[in-house]
């Protein structure tokens, strides 16, 4: 057993009459040097995937069946390849997945999809990706012990793992399996999070969102703070409203960074083809943030290109116009005749506006209304 503070230590050890540890061991003092320090660079920031993954501990929370497990097994594999995968992964990284929600046979069909994804073979994995199904498990590795937040003998079974596997990312799926306190407890939040840190140097952490409508994370503003990264997944971006009458896409994703200390807010459309969660635009080839937000733009303008020369086309034509909040609205009748592709509808919006800024559309008198007043919609150029 192990406590955190003096106090803690000696009543646990009256109660339980067995000797305890501390939850972190005290450690030499380690201020920074200035003399050492002054006229010297300091090292680059070390991404694991750019500017979305680095050192410390990322929280990726998400709703029940929504993909998180599939996406994160996904991710690692693409770690332990040093392939793209939501950006640039710069070199091979040694990945341990602790899966505690889905059995070995699961696992296994996942990783031939993912692995047909990238072109590999699962022996390509060998020693780089270690996934240990702990289905059915007691997978406790923080709990309350006479109201003291301590770390289970399991954490020693998982820095053993570490050790021996030579662990550079550690993801754990999830916090509802692994950590027993008060999702409301900021301090054990906070000791829970700050614990991985000594254990390797970056860790995912899977979690899901708590009931109320647009909550994002489950607890305590802890899991925000105490994390360096909190990425959300859903089927629209966090700040979209949904749209009236619009069915959303189920094969649709989206993976947004709503929570970062080091980097830019950004995010990636998902779609699921062929067993995974594939990055649009992303076709197993390198790429940059800049270069697929570049491609999904195009894609973008030539849906609204095709969706008008369709509209136009019926026989009875159907004229959209520039203006959002007409009831015409060319966007809005896009979606309503499921032309719009995989994209939202802000992407549509914007994809609307560079068109109509570079005449490539414009709105024109297409006829005459009842009271001889011009009739305007949009038409190609």
């Amino acid at each position: 057993m192990m406590a955190d503070k003096p106090g803690d230590l000696a009543a646990l050890e009256q109660a339980t009459g067995r000797k305890v540890t501390p939850l972190f061991a005290k450690k030499p003092r380690r201020p920074l040097n200035w003399g050492d320090l002054e006229g010297k660079p300091p090292p680059d920031r070390p991404w694991l995937i750019s500017h979305w993954l680095s050192h410390g501990s990322t929280l990726l929370a998400g709703s029940g069946g929504i993909g998180k497990s599939l996406l994160a097994q996904t991710i690692a594999t693409a770690l332990a390849l040093g392939r793209p995968f939501l950006d640039l992964v710069p070199e091979p990284q040694r990945v341990l997945f602790w899966a505690c929600e889905d059995d070995h046979d699961e696992l296994w069909r996942r990783q031939i999809a993912i692995c047909r994804h990238f072109g590999v073979k699962l022996t390509d994995l060998q020693e780089r990706l270690v996934i240990e199904d702990r289905y059915g498990e007691d997978n406790s590795l923080f709990l309350p012990i006479y109201g003291v937040p301590q770390w289970t003998a399991l954490r020693d079974d998982l820095a053993e793992q570490v050790k021996d596997y030579r662990s550079q990312v550690l993801i754990l799926d999830n916090i509802g399996q692994t950590f027993g306190c008060s999702e409301n407890d900021r301090h054990a939040v906070t000791l829970y999070v700050n614990g991985f840190a000594s254990l390797v140097p970056a860790t995912l952490l899977l979690g899901h969102p708590a009931k109320a409508t647009g909550s994002e994370f489950s607890g305590s503003t802890a899991w925000e703070n105490a994390v360096r990264m909190r990425w959300y997944l859903g089927t629209k971006l966090p700040d979209q409203p949904a749209e009236e009458g619009v069915e959303e896409d189920d094969n649709v994703r989206f993976l947004a960074k709503r929570k970062t200390n080091y980097t830019v807010r950004d995010y990636r459309k998902l779609c699921y083809r062929d067993g995974i969660y594939a990055v649009e635009g992303d076709e197993g080839a390198t790429f940059s943030g800049r270069v697929l937000a570049e491609e999904s733009n195009a894609q973008a303008e030539a849906t609204i290109v095709n969706a008008i020369s369709r509209l136009l086309a019926l026989t009875t034509p159907i004229y959209g116009r520039a203006e959002p909040r007409s009831p015409d609205y060319m966007v809005r009748k896009v979606l309503q005749y499921k032309l719009g592709g995989p994209f939202s509808k802000r992407e549509l919006d914007a994809a609307l506006r560079r068109l109509l800024l570079e005449n490539r559309v414009r709105e024109v008198e297409v006829g005459k209304l009842n009271n001889r007043m011009p009739r305007m919609g949009l038409k190609l150029c």
